[in-house]
């Protein structure tokens, strides 16, 4: 396996763990009790539901621009509390960045 496939492996499969541990926060912030002390309620546990679920898709099935959209989508994960999540999107993209 080549170095370009090795490390577009470890965007997808970071992609799909950040996206599952950021559903496990959005869930916990949908019940009242996530991580962060701070946060936007129910509509940021929306939101970051959504995103989580992008993210694993992009983990699934990357298009093109796979690194730019998993660095935006882990920002905004970021501010809406869903930090470890985001943090390892983050990562992902990164890693997609330097393929």
């Amino acid at each position: 396996m080549s170095e370009y496939q090795e490390t577009d492996k470890a965007m997808r499969i970071m992609a799909v763990v950040g996206g599952i541990i950021s559903i496990v926060e959005a869930i916990m912030i949908l019940v009242g009790s996530g991580l962060m002390p701070y946060g936007y309620g129910i509509l940021g546990g929306v939101i970051c539901l959504i995103l989580a679920l992008v993210a694993i898709f992009l983990g699934i099935k990357p298009i093109h621009y796979t690194p730019f959209i998993l660095g935006a989508i882990g920002i905004v994960l970021i501010v809406f509390a869903a930090l470890i999540g985001g943090i390892i999107v983050l990562l992902a993209a990164f890693f997609g960045l330097i393929s």
